[in-house]
């Protein structure tokens, strides 16, 4: 394809409650996209689909190569279970797909490079949901980082306390595996990657803990130090297990030589504030944002259209994707380096 007016005629592999409320409607009432097929392996999926008024039943399959096969897209969006996110990657390349996959891209370093060869190889676009970084703070933040608001990037500071521990969530969340890391810290170890453009982290150390009265069964608290070759300290500590009940959810501090870029919030809604050393003023840098799309649901709309949009230029003009599977590489690494450091060291 070479006309970025052309349509891009989209199938999605996962018919779960993300898939449903956020990707077929977003494909099937934007402009430049066409959805012409649903696949999951559960017809209950399938049929909420087709009832959410964005499919046709005919355009329902619980088998992925016979959807590849009888509606021919031109990319696949990759929304399954995560364990399901590899094979779902490679059926769409392998039926000659551009692919979208949801974040995590896999779970395994090699299976992630493997991946991404394969595309490189056959000239397909294969991208990462990394919908942090386009978030109205997250291009917010890296615009300022780039254009050296602050200077130099010296430190950087994320707490993360929730609540994930709601009596009505289901009892298997509470056996995952890293589930701190893999549900909440990739967006938040990406989004350092993303601001720290051209560093690479060379030095991780933590510790993990489950409080004895935590629902989960496997540690839910992780403190992390991490550091760059360029010396940036990066101290990021996250809780599944906190009481919190009244302030946000997240707290960034970006320290430079010459102010603070800052945001509380629950899921990196605006304001970015900057604090400048030689001003009296605060500076909100996502003041052009309406005050109704700073809201934490709109911004998962705006960020989530915007990896769309970035995506459809990829394939259509050969542009780079915001977040490619190539860059993607890099933050699973952080994730294996991370992981590795937790486990040496968890306790509870």
């Amino acid at each position: 394809m070479a006309d970025p007016d052309e349509t891009l005629r989209v199938a999605i592999c996962g018919a779960g409650m993300r898939s449903r409320r956020v990707w077929q409607r977003h494909l099937a009432q934007r402009t430049g996209f066409e959805l012409v097929g649903v696949m999951d392996p559960i017809q209950g999926a399938l049929d909420a689909s087709a009832e959410g008024g964005f499919v046709e039943p005919a355009q329902c399959f619980t088998d992925l190569d016979e959807m590849l096969s009888a509606v021919t897209p031109d990319a696949l969006l990759a929304c399954p279970i995560i364990e399901a996110h590899g094979d779902a990657v490679r059926a769409g390349l392998r039926a000659g797909c551009h692919v979208l996959v949801e974040k995590p891209f896999v779970t395994a370093l090699d299976e992630a490079t493997e991946l991404t060869e394969l595309a490189e190889a056959d000239g397909r676009m294969l991208a990462v949901v990394q919908n942090w970084r386009t978030r109205s703070a997250g291009l917010a933040l890296k615009h300022a980082v780039d254009e050296g608001v602050v200077g130099e990037v010296s430190h950087i500071v994320f707490r993360y306390l929730r609540d994930r521990e709601k009596p009505h969530l289901p009892d298997y969340l509470f056996d995952e595996p890293d589930a701190v890391l893999w549900a909440m810290g990739i967006h938040h170890l990406d989004l350092f990657r993303y601001i720290l453009e051209g560093q690479e982290f060379v030095h991780v150390e933590g510790r993990a803990a489950r409080p004895r009265w935590s629902r989960y069964r496997v540690p839910s608290i992780n403190d992390l130090v991490l550091q760059t070759d360029r010396g940036v300290l990066v101290s990021y500590v996250a809780s599944f297990s906190s009481r919190n009940a009244h302030i946000p959810q997240e707290s960034l501090q970006v320290e430079g030589e010459l102010g603070t870029i800052f945001n509380d919030s629950d899921y990196f809604e605006p304001p970015l504030l900057l604090s400048l050393r030689d001003s009296s003023e605060v500076v909100d840098l996502t003041a052009g944002v309406a005050p109704a799309q700073c809201e934490y649901q709109a911004q998962y709309d705006i960020a989530d259209a915007a990896i769309l949009g970035d995506f459809r230029a990829a394939v259509l003009t050969g542009s780079q994707p915001i977040a490619s599977a190539r860059d993607n590489l890099g933050t699973l690494a952080l994730m294996d380096a991370c992981r590795d450091a937790l486990r040496v060291t968890s306790v509870g």
